[in-house]
């Protein structure tokens, strides 16, 4: 009987039980849900970053196209400066970009060609006399820009035992005093003193900086050179060679035509060796600028003064000195 009750009080038990739990509308056990569950925080924007200065782009901000682009010349030694420049603002190869670029003749013909509207802009060194007065005969106002610097070299072949001059020896040379390579500790042997071409930007270098006036001596005509790479011949290869002496410009030899090195030194002047660090501060006496040239009336919003400013930017700053121009100031 006892035992009856008991299963009685049991079944009494587990039924209540069981009641509270549909009540609670939940199983008495439930391992498949966590025991509390939270709604995710709501996603809130980020902050924006201050904003920075970024670098500009390559191109300067115009659409240049193959159609609107510039005529470009200028001086021989400005040619892989005319290239980069081309190729940056096109977005061509520099191959390409000879296409659209014509840097041939003389200096003083570029200025011409400038003047008289075969040319938009030119990147160039000194105008030669001829130059200034074709320009002012034209009634021509251009402006012309600094860009870079440059110098005038001596140079004599690599068996010459010279070493150095001074600039009064230079000058004397050139008057046809000192006549021969022993009065300057060379070999007894007559100097033979080359020239360019009145209208070249070297020979126009040279007048500008050595400075003789009337008193440059007067030379055969075959020691007057029409082109500095036949200047660089004759200095370092052609017979009788070694007793030479000849002038260009330092961009031009070490960069374009630096094999001629091999055969040809180039002389320090006053105990200064040119280099892109004593051109560009001005301790190697024969240096001088070179230009972006455009004519002065050119319209203000046009390509070609548009291509000039970015030239002159910060950016074309960067170009010439990563072409390996020196820069003064740099």
């Amino acid at each position: 009987m006892n035992t009856i009750k008991r299963i009685i009080a049991l079944l009494l038990s587990l039924t209540l039980v069981f009641a509270l739990a549909a009540c609670s509308g939940k199983k008495p056990t439930d391992t498949t849900e966590s025991e509390s569950q939270t709604k995710p925080e709501p996603q809130t924007e980020p902050e924006p970053e201050p904003e920075t200065e970024s670098e500009p782009d390559a191109n300067p901000a115009y659409p240049f196209t193959l159609e609107n682009y510039p005529r470009m010349g200028g001086s021989l030694a400005n040619l892989p400066l005319g290239q980069a420049v081309t190729a940056t603002v096109l977005g061509v190869s520099r191959e390409r970009a000879n296409d659209f670029i014509t840097f041939a003749g003389s200096t003083t013909d570029n200025y011409k060609a400038l003047v008289d509207g075969d040319f938009d802009i030119l990147l160039a060194y000194e105008p030669s006399e001829e130059a200034k007065k074709y320009i002012k005969n034209s009634g021509t106002e251009l402006e012309m820009v600094p860009i870079g610097v440059d110098a005038l070299v001596f140079i004599c072949s690599n068996e010459n035992p010279v070493d150095d001059l001074t600039m009064d020896q230079v000058k004397d040379i050139y008057r046809g005093k000192i006549t021969n390579w022993k009065e300057v500790g060379g070999n007894d042997a007559e100097i033979i003193p080359y020239q360019r071409n009145k209208d070249s930007g070297s020979q126009t270098l040279f007048d500008k900086l050595v400075n003789l006036g009337d008193e440059l001596m007067d030379v055969p005509i075959e020691y007057r050179i029409e082109t500095m790479q036949g200047l660089l011949e004759a200095v370092a290869e052609y017979d009788n060679s070694e007793n030479a002496i000849g002038f260009t410009v330092y961009y031009y030899l070490t960069n374009m035509e630096s094999e001629k090195l091999k055969t040809s030194k180039i002389l320090p002047v006053d105990g200064v060796e040119p280099s892109n660090e004593t051109i560009a501060s001005g301790e190697y006496p024969l240096t001088n600028d070179f230009y972006v040239v455009i004519r002065a009336d050119e319209p203000q919003n046009s390509p070609v003064r548009i291509l000039q400013d970015w030239i002159t930017s910060a950016q074309g700053r960067e170009l010439v000195k990563r072409e390996n121009y020196p820069v003064r100031g740099n």
